[in-house]
């Protein structure tokens, strides 16, 4: 028996806004970060976190490096979405959790919750994965 309160084109409408929302919204967060990076947040403090996780020589490089990946995966995230740039970005954002939660552990109790939110953004990215329709 049909559900009168629930109408299939309308739940297709609202899974694509919510595609776009998400998308969209995962695209600000890698741009910014790039942007945020590089022209708003102190060199040395990010060389030194940096150093920190292990990386004792070539920082300046590792660190315009990883401001132009996310900002070239802001990019893709608008214009070139498929299932395997989601399960990069998932990928990418385990590696950076573990590697600040073992290296730089006060962001484990930060009151921003630097870390903490990645879950979110993960969940976010698992969902897309699985929404993507280009491999």
């Amino acid at each position: 028996m049909r559900n009168r309160n629930f109408d299939e084109s309308g739940r297709d409408r609202s899974l694509a806004m919510l595609y776009w929302v998400m998308r969209l919204g995962m695209a600000f967060i890698w741009l910014w970060t790039a942007v945020v990076s590089w022209f708003a947040w102190p060199h040395a403090e990010s060389l030194e976190w940096l150093r920190r996780l292990g990386l004792t020589s070539g920082t300046e490089f590792a660190f315009a490096a990883a401001c132009l990946v996310d900002l070239l995966l802001g990019i893709a995230s608008c214009a070139f979405a498929s299932r395997r740039l989601w399960q990069l970005q998932f990928a990418l954002v385990v590696f950076y959790s573990l590697a600040v939660a073992v290296a730089l552990p006060e962001f484990l109790v930060h009151p921003f919750g630097p870390i903490a939110k990645n879950i979110a953004v993960l969940a976010c990215l698992a969902w897309l994965a699985t929404m993507e329709k280009r491999a």
